[in-house]
């Protein structure tokens, strides 16, 4: 069959099996980054000092908001309430730190960036992802580790 084909068609048909290839191997790795074993937590830090973790199932605990971003319902909790749960009132900016997979893995928010609708979304993988009505679709971080306040 691939006999019959012109060159041109032949380049085209690998470079779409090739972007299939490449495609199924990122979702392998995005499905196998954490081990099953481990348990996944989000913890707040401040420099060298965990303020406190949570588990999934404590996140899930907490009052969840829903947000409308770039057409899609986010719900989860609002990041100022993780942040009070970890008795932090008062800060100057929250840098956020995620597994960095998929996106860049980090972005910094001021205080005044963070409002009620900045949340921590519960993703289908079973972590959270930083989302917002202000925060560009290219600035989310996916699967969040860390809350570093400063």
């Amino acid at each position: 069959m691939l006999d019959r084909l012109d060159q041109q068609t032949k380049r085209i048909l690998l470079a779409v099996l090739a972007l299939v290839l490449i495609a199924g191997s990122a979702w392998a790795l995005d499905l196998t980054a954490r081990k099953k074993s481990e348990r996944y937590e989000v913890s707040v830090t401040s420099g060298d000092d965990v303020l406190a973790t949570f588990s999934l199932e404590d996140l899930k605990a907490m009052e969840a908001r829903r947000v409308l971003m770039q057409g899609q319902l986010q719900e989860g909790p609002a990041l100022l309430d993780v942040l009070a749960a970890a008795g932090v009132e008062d800060f100057n900016s929250v840098m956020i730190y995620g597994m960095g997979l998929r996106d860049e893995g980090q972005i910094t928010l001021s205080r005044a960036e963070i409002s009620e609708e900045v949340l921590l979304d519960f993703a289908a993988r079973g972590t959270v992802k930083l989302c917002g009505p202000d925060i560009a679709w290219a600035d989310r971080v996916r699967d969040v580790e860390r809350l570093d306040v400063r």
